[in-house]
C-alpha cells in the first residue's frame, strides 16, 4: 500500500488486552505494506512533544506474540484533554502529523480518548484534511456506548472472580466472625464489581453483598444487612465500587479538596476504608479493608485469550475502515450466533457518553446481581460459554 502511514496512540487507563489492540493494527498495516507505521509516546501529549517512535521491531512475528501477551501500554499512556478552547494544540498536532505525512491516525482508549478522536475528525473535516481518524475501545470499566464491550473488561472480570474466590478462603480460616470488604474499580458504572456475582455461580452464597454506583447506597441499610447476616454465617465477604454514591449522587468518600484530572473527573479517596469504619463502629467483629487497585487490570497471568483475540481483530479492523476512507469512527464489538463480529460506529455516538449497568440485571432487595449478568458475561470470557473458575476443595459449606 503504497504512501501509506499511520501513526498509533494509547491512553487512559491500561489493560491486559490493550497492546493486543496495539499489535492487530501493527500487523495489519504490515500485511498491507504501510510505508511507516509510528507509535507516540505517551499518547497525545506525547505527540505534541514530538515523542515518535518507529515500530518497526514488531515485523517479527515473536515480537508481535510478545506485545500481545504484554500487560499495562507498550506506548504509555497519558490524560490530556484536548479542550475547546485549545485550539493551538490541534494545530500544532496536524503540523505535526502533516510533517510526518501520516494518513491513518489510531487511538486505543476509553471515553476520554474517544472525545480526542471527536474533536480531532470534527477539525479535520473542517480544514478538509485527508487524515483518518479511528478510535478503538479499551476499558475494564466496560462503560462505552455502541459496542457490547470494552476489550479488557472480560480478563479483569476473570481475576476480580478468582481473586475474590481465593480472599473469600483465606476470610474462612479462623473461628471467628469476620467481614472482608473488596474495593473494586468503576468510577461511573458497576460492570467490574459485578463480575463478583460470578464467584456465587460456582460457590453458591460465598459473596455476600454487591454494591455498585447504579444503586444509591445507605451505610445504616448496609449495616443492618451486615448485622442480620451475621446471625446466620459467620465470614461475609462485600463487594464494592469505588464509585459507589449516596442518594444525592456523590460519592460516599470523596476527598472534595482533591483536584480533578484533566476531564474532570474527582478522585475517590476509597469505597471499602469508608465502609470498614462505619461496620468498625456497630460491629463486634473483625473487619479488613482490601483494594485490589491497579491489579485489576495488570493481571496478565490471568488473561482471557479470547478477550486478546478479539482485541486483535479490532485493530485489524481499524487498519481496513481505515483503507475504506473512514474516519471519525469507533471500532466496535457485537455478538451474534455465537460469533464476535467487529464493526464501527460514529464517534459522536459515542464520546462523552457512558453506558450504565442496566438496573433490570440488579438484584436491589439483596444487594446481588441476576443471572442475566452471567448469562452476558460469560461467553466474553470463556470460548466454551459457561464459567470456568477453579474448582477448590472446600473442608466445610459456606458459612
Amino acid at each position: 500500500m503504497n504512501n501509506r502511514r499511520c501513526i498509533i496512540g494509547q491512553s487512559g487507563g491500561p489493560t491486559v488486552a490493550i497492546n493486543a489492540t496495539l499489535a492487530g493494527i501493527i500487523e495489519r498495516a504490515n500485511q498491507c505494506h504501510f510505508d511507516k507505521i509510528y507509535g507516540m509516546i505517551n499518547g497525545i501529549e506525547g505527540l505534541l512533544n514530538e515523542n515518535i517512535i518507529e515500530l518497526s521491531r514488531f515485523e517479527q512475528p515473536y515480537e508481535l506474540y510478545k506485545l500481545i501477551h504484554t500487560p499495562a501500554m507498550y506506548l504509555g499512556s497519558c490524560r490530556f484533554k484536548l479542550k475547546n478552547d485549545g485550539q493551538q494544540y490541534i494545530q500544532k498536532i496536524f503540523d505535526i502529523l502533516q510533517a510526518k505525512e501520516i494518513t491513518d491516525f489510531f487511538y486505543i482508549g476509553g471515553n476520554d480518548s474517544m472525545d480526542t478522536i471527536k474533536q480531532l475528525s470534527t477539525y479535520a473535516k473542517e480544514i478538509n484534511s485527508p487524515i483518518h481518524f479511528i478510535g478503538l475501545p479499551k476499558t475494564i470499566d466496560n462503560d462505552l456506548v455502541n459496542t457490547m464491550y470494552t476489550p479488557g473488561y472480560p480478563s479483569a472480570c476473570h481475576y476480580v472472580a478468582t481473586t475474590l474466590s481465593q480472599i473469600a478462603l483465606d476470610n474462612q480460616i479462623y473461628p471467628m466472625k469476620s467481614i472482608t470488604i473488596v474495593e473494586i474499580m468503576g468510577r461511573d458504572a458497576g460492570w467490574l464489581t459485578a463480575s463478583a456475582q460470578i464467584v456465587n455461580e460456582v460457590y453458591s452464597g460465598m459473596i455476600d453483598f454487591i454494591y455498585m454506583p447504579e444503586v444509591p447506597f445507605h451505610t445504616d441499610d448496609c449495616v443492618k444487612a451486615i448485622q442480620k447476616r451475621l446471625k446466620i454465617k459467620n465470614h461475609l465477604i462485600i463487594a464494592i465500587s469505588e464509585g459507589v454514591r449516596d442518594e444525592f449522587g456523590e460519592c460516599i468518600e470523596t476527598d472534595k479538596s482533591i483536584q480533578v484530572d484533566a476531564f474532570g473527573h474527582r478522585i475517590n479517596a476509597g469505597s471499602a476504608s469508608y465502609l470498614k469504619r462505619q461496620i468498625d463502629s456497630k460491629v463486634e467483629c473483625k473487619v479488613r479493608a482490601i483494594q485490589l487497585s491497579t491489579l485489576q487490570r495488570c493481571s496478565a497471568s490471568l488473561a482471557s485469550e479470547l478477550d486478546l483475540d478479539n482485541a486483535v481483530a479490532l485493530g485489524y479492523h481499524g487498519v481496513n475502515i481505515a483503507l475504506e476512507n473512514k474516519t471519525g469512527v469507533m471500532v466496535n464489538i457485537n455478538y451474534q450466533d455465537k460469533k464476535f463480529i467487529t464493526g464501527d460506529v460514529d464517534i459522536h455516538l459515542v464520546a462523552n457518553l457512558v453506558k450504565p449497568f442496566p438496573q433490570e440485571w440488579i438484584d436491589k432487595e439483596n444487594a446481588l446481581i441476576k443471572k442475566e449478568f452471567i448469562d452476558y458475561v460469560a461467553p466474553l470470557i470463556y470460548k466454551s460459554g459457561n464459567i470456568e473458575l477453579m474448582q477448590y476443595s472446600l473442608l466445610h459449606a459456606i458459612r
